[in-house]
């Protein structure tokens, strides 16, 4: 014998309600609000009944189910916490929806997701490092939209929103330099090839050195030798914050004549900061110290870090709308067109910063 297919009366009776409870209750209308109690003793009904809503003929909102797969290699730096903070922010501009991995820097992870997340269609890649295999994402680039925040190898093809970090280091460099500061300390995690932007702050470092015609031995270069990043530390410590308390200690400890000490970034420099605190050493006084990235606590510090901003909202924004753009486009050309939008770097003075010690 067929059975009747179940409708929303037969809901109403056996949950007791009206018709239209059952219709706003299953299709999580605000428009009235019901108590929780109501809302189960429907759902339950319809459970009980196998009662399924009939196919809705409004089309749902056109990104409504459009997906953004953001990839981070480490979310013990804040700057990288702010960096999807705001992506999300502006894919929700556009309907998109984000999904978050965190790649703690390392390649076999990298690839899983990408292999995970490609399957599953996601409309867009956001790449917040160097990309681990790079002739795959041009590869993907060609189907779907990939974007790189940051620093890219010119041979990479595919879409960036870059910062230069010769120029931010050049520029961070020229302001030590005009306080009188003569000899120089560049302390940073290990360099390998997905970490471009270490290299070229030092490179502008280096640079703006030259220019100024100081010897080569005015930069003492304190780099972290340990080549595995642990970037989820026994001591609860941020990785980056303890390298630049410990390679600040053994700094100390060595008698460097350097007075001018620059962090690869405000994690590693908020360490030095820290560690000349623990040491009883005046900071801007014996040591002027300074940083990358304009993180939230490179403000609330004492003293606060003199640092270089990135223009991080306007640089997520920009690469959300190259994806949602190129997404669109998509569907009338098929060659991806590949677009490249740089950002001049800003200086921020405050006061981690002075006059290099008589």
């Amino acid at each position: 014998m067929h059975m009747k297919k179940p409708t929303s009366q037969d809901v109403a009776k056996l949950a007791g309600v009206s018709q239209t409870a059952v219709s706003l209750i299953l299709n999580h209308s605000d428009k009235i609000s019901f108590s929780s109690e109501t809302k189960e003793r429907v759902f339950a009904a319809a459970q009980q009944l196998q009662y399924k809503l009939p196919a809705r003929k409004k089309q749902a909102p056109k990104n409504a189910n459009r997906m953004i797969l953001i990839l981070t290699p480490t979310l013990t730096n804040p700057y990288y916490g702010e960096l999807v903070q705001v992506a999300e922010d502006a894919a929700n501009d556009f309907g998109y929806r984000t999904i978050v991995c965190n790649t703690f820097r390392k390649p076999d992870l990298e690839k899983f997701y990408l292999d995970t997340f490609l399957n599953s269609r996601v409309d867009g890649i956001l790449y917040t490092f160097l990309p681990s295999f790079p002739r795959l994402i041009e590869q993907i680039s060609s189907t779907t939209p990939a974007v790189l925040i940051g620093e890219k190898e010119p041979d990479l093809s595919i879409c960036s929103i870059e910062l230069s970090n010769i120029h931010a280091g050049a520029m961070m460099t020229e302001h030590l330099y005009q306080l009188g500061h003569r000899r120089f300390a560049f302390f940073s995690t290990p360099f390998n090839k997905t970490t471009l932007a270490r290299e070229q702050r030092l490179e502008g470092i280096r640079q703006k050195l030259k220019e100024h015609g100081l010897p080569q031995d005015a930069l003492e270069v304190v780099v972290e030798d340990r080549q595995v990043e642990t970037d989820s530390p026994a001591d609860g410590c941020p990785y980056e914050y303890s390298v630049g308390r410990q390679l600040a200690a053994e700094f100390l400890q060595r008698g460097s004549k350097a007075t001018a000490l620059i962090g690869v970034n405000d994690m590693t420099a908020l360490g030095i900061l820290n560690e000349l605190q623990a040491q009883g050493l005046p900071v801007p006084g014996a040591y002027s110290v300074c940083g990358f990235d304009n993180i939230f606590s490179a403000r609330i510090t004492l003293p606060a870090l003199t640092t270089i901003d990135h223009h991080l909202h306007a640089r997520c924004r920009s690469a959300v709308e190259m994806i949602v753009e190129q997404h669109n486009r998509a569907e009338s050309v098929p060659a991806p067109l590949v677009n490249k939008i740089e950002y001049a770097p800003q200086l921020i003075v405050r006061g981690s910063t002075g006059p290099a010690p008589k």
